[in-house]
C-alpha cells in the first residue's frame, strides 16, 4: 500500500520500518531504494525541514537566472564550504559554471 501512494515520502512507513519515520535521512534511503522516482521530492523536503534555514536552499527566487543563483552560491562557498550539484537526468550545469569562470 505504501508503494502505491502518490506521495509515499510523506506517509508513514509500513510495519517494522515505521521506526525510521523518526530518522529522516534513513527514511529517505528507503524511498531511494523502493521509489526512486520520488527521491527528488523527498530530498527537497529533507533539506527544507531538517537543515538549518533549509527553505532558503530549496526556494530560489524566480527573478534570478541559473547563473545568478550559481554566483550567489559561489559567494557563500569557501575552501571549507564546497558546492554540491544534485543533478536530475538531463541537467547539465557545465555551461553555467563556465560562465562563472569568465
Amino acid at each position: 500500500m505504501w508503494y502505491n501512494e502518490l506521495t509515499p515520502e510523506s506517509k508513514p512507513l509500513p510495519l517494522e520500518w515505521r521506526s525510521l519515520d523518526q530518522r529522516p535521512f534513513q527514511k529517505m534511503l528507503i524511498v531511494r531504494c523502493i521509489r526512486p522516482d520520488r527521491l527528488t521530492t523527498a530530498l527537497k523536503e529533507f533539506i527544507r525541514n531538517i537543515l538549518p534555514s533549509g527553505a532558503e536552499f530549496t526556494e530560489c527566487d524566480s527573478q534570478y537566472s541559473s547563473v545568478q543563483v550559481l554566483e550567489q552560491a559561489y559567494m557563500d562557498s569557501s575552501t571549507t564550504i564546497p558546492l554540491f550539484f544534485i543533478l536530475s537526468p538531463g541537467a547539465n550545469p557545465v555551461k553555467d559554471v563556465e560562465k562563472l569562470c569568465i
